[in-house]
């Protein structure tokens, strides 16, 4: 993974201390309120609450509009068509919309777009079918926003359009009847954080004149969707994951029962993670290897053998995403130990074959394993290609791709997410461009962070304290589940468990021994051993087993104790900069390398079998005096250059040459080039 700067949230403990007597909190949930921004007794109140004062749906833009000519349409008779997306969020949108409007008796349908032959968003090929259809209304869900000549094409054709939509506005709105858009330029509404499938809530809500009968019967798929879109789990969005999970534990409604059973969960009861990991990826599985008509069907169906078929078709259909998403990210890898563009502050990989309903996750993955913006585009053979793109908290990607727009056919998304089309000879022009663009924003881009509410005493972990922590779910994207920083603690044991898949850290701090599981490692895939000083940050959770509750923890990340990681992230910079041919004068004396590094980096290697392990982790191990990390970042890439180690990127490694041969550094052309910016800087 990335390298990550431990971040410990600088809370006020003034305060915090007037928070546990003036709202009579423990001081866990003090300190976690504090650092999470939540000081004053009325917003803890809310944040607490089992109620909610919900925003009034017609604060939104057009919400009178949009019920308007929906209810004359209910009234009058007329065909109606919902227009959703293939994503968690699309899925449930038009499910609770749909179940809705047949609930008043409308005379309805919904139409998913397939993912590869369709794409994104409302086409003119659609509007057509819906004109055969009789159709005289669209209502879109969790897309419309840029359909510009779409909607012009359905007012050309006799269909009006309502919008309902949560992605930023472009420069023009559609012509459309109604534009249900919280993050519409000219919207006063004091909330906008909803998923799509918020804002299809706030729709249905207008039109039944209410919020808590669309709760009581909808809230499982409003949990699903706003947690599967990975939007703040706050505010309005934190009531309706609650009520939502209520109903899912409790549920009723036939195909989240058969998508429980099938994934196993039927006996659990489900936390918002388990939505997220869980739940949502078999309903997202259906638009990307098959159809997310299928998911749809799934949520709407009353007919119990039709739910299990469609369940199991989806499991199967997840089965063989976490199979093709496998392949892609070896592949993607694969195209990064390419030294020509690892490197660029944004990350554009295209290749032929790519999965488009599998990009966006490959993309997430890319973000995270090197730290940077990703963009991922599929070449189906067709003119234009499709791209998904994730970024880092720092890099607004839709702000990013609207610099390049003149080179795209289209796009659309949030500040972390989004979309786009281009053309096939335009891919490498729009690599460049949005690396410009990246360069102009950012002499160093944002990095990853590892946010640590505060650090804790192994001896004060405790059922108390595992109490507080529950208080706070359900937790997501703006209220993370807390994180907790053990510092300097030695390793006294390392267990593998479940056949080595997964592993036990045994520790000890201040004469206290605690264990903690670090999932998805084995023994041979970390670099520490017994008797090493060493940093963890840690989740604390609750174990139920027979009726007893104990406590458990969970390692999110280790790190050898004593570094600064403000100075490797630092040295990273310089380096990339450097391979990038952007090295300043300042950044020279940092980058200054020759072969006394070489060779304390070569005996190293030598000493202990070659490497497999992060690069930062080698910094750290190797324990230099006089190597600052630029320095050795520079070092190994000529001893790469010149053959002197070999790096396999596939594997992780670093190995040395069965039969090294000599070489002189002055062969480098890495070498050359720093020795000659030394002069000219």
């Amino acid at each position: 993974m990335a390298f990550k700067q431990w971040k410990i949230s600088d809370y006020d403990k003034v305060r915090a201390k007037e928070l546990m007597d003036t709202c009579d909190v423990d001081a866990v949930t003090a300190v976690l309120l504090t650092s999470r921004g939540i000081t004053e007794p009325e917003q803890i109140r809310a944040f607490f609450s089992d109620t909610c004062e919900y925003i009034d749906p017609f604060t939104l833009p057009d919400m009178d509009l949009a019920v308007e000519r929906i209810g004359a349409a209910i009234d009058s008779g007329e065909k109606i068509a919902i227009f959703g997306d293939f994503d968690c969020d699309g899925v449930t949108s038009t499910a609770l919309l749909y179940l809705y409007l047949r609930s008043c008796g409308a005379d309805v349908i919904y139409y998913i777009p397939d993912r590869n032959a369709e794409g994104y968003g409302l086409n003119i090929d659609a509007i057509k079918q819906f004109k055969s259809q009789n159709v005289s209304l669209i209502i879109t869900v969790d897309n419309g926003i840029s359909a510009l000549n779409e909607v012009a094409f359905a007012n050309e054709n006799g269909i009006d359009v309502v919008v309902t939509d949560h992605h930023m506005q472009g420069s023009l709105l559609p012509d459309a009847v109604a534009v249900v858009n919280p993050h519409r330029n000219d919207s006063e509404c004091e909330y906008e954080d909803w998923a799509g499938v918020g804002v299809t809530f706030k729709l249905v809500s207008a039109l039944a004149g209410g919020e808590e009968e669309i709760l009581e019967e909808y809230a499982d798929l409003i949990c699903i969707g706003t947690i599967a879109d990975i939007v703040p789990v706050l505010g309005e969005n934190r009531f309706l994951i609650k009520k939502g999970l209520e109903l899912i534990n409790d549920t009723k409604r036939l195909g989240i029962a058969a998508l429980k059973g099938v994934a196993g969960v039927s006996q659990k009861q489900l936390t918002a993670g388990d939505i997220a990991f869980v739940i949502s990826p078999r309903i997202n599985a259906a638009g990307r290897i098959s159809s997310a008509k299928k998911a749809v069907e799934l949520l709407v169906t009353d007919d119990a053998p039709t739910a299990i078929r469609l369940a199991e078709e989806i499991q199967e259909c997840n089965t063989k995403r976490i199979q093709i998403e496998n392949e892609m990210l070896e592949d993607a890898c694969n195209m990064l130990a390419d030294d020509s563009f690892v490197h660029d502050r944004v990350l554009v990989l295209c290749k032929k074959g790519w999965n488009s309903g599998i990009a966006g996750i490959v993309a997430s993955k890319i973000c995270e394993r090197y730290g940077k913006p990703a963009i991922i585009i599929t070449d189906s053979g067709e003119s234009v290609l499709k791209g998904s793109c994730r970024s880092l908290k720092g890099f607004n990607i839709f702000e990013a791709l609207s610099a390049c727009c003149d080179c795209l056919k289209q796009f659309g998304g949030h500040t972390l997410a989004a979309g786009l089309s281009v053309e096939r000879e335009r891919v490498e022009e729009f690599r460049a461009l949005i690396n410009d663009y990246a360069a102009k924003m950012f002499r160093y881009m944002p990095s990853g962070e590892l946010n640590i509410d505060f650090k804790i005493n192994p001896a004060s972990i405790n059922l108390d304290v595992l109490r507080a922590l529950n208080r706070f779910q359900p937790f997501g994207m703006g209220n993370a589940k807390p994180l907790f920083g053990v510092f300097n603690a030695k390793i006294l044991m390392i267990t593998p468990i479940s056949g080595n898949k997964h592993i036990k850290i045994t520790l000890a701090k201040n004469n206290t021994t605690f264990s903690a599981i670090y999932f998805g490692y084995s023994t041979e895939s970390i670099p520490f051993r017994k008797g090493d000083r060493v940093d963890v940050a840690l989740h604390i959770e609750k174990n139920e087993y027979y009726g007893k509750t104990t406590i458990s923890l969970f390692l999110k990340a280790i790190r050898y104790s004593g570094f600064s990681d403000s100075s490797i992230l630092n040295g990273l910079r310089i380096f990339e900069n450097f391979m990038r041919s952007e090295t300043t004068k300042n950044e020279m004396e940092f980058l200054l390398t020759g072969r006394d590094n070489i060779a304390q980096i070569y005996r190293f290697l030598r000493d202990n079998n070659g490497w497999q392990f992060s690069t930062e982790e080698l910094y750290m191990c190797i324990k230099p005096v006089r190597m600052n990390y630029s320095q050795m970042r520079l070092s190994l890439a000529i001893m790469i250059e010149l053959g002197i180690v070999i790096a396999d990127a596939q594997r992780g490694r670093i190995d040395l040459p069965i039969e090294p041969e000599k070489v002189n550094i002055s062969d480098s052309r890495l070498y050359r080039k720093m020795m000659d910016l030394s002069q000219t800087l």
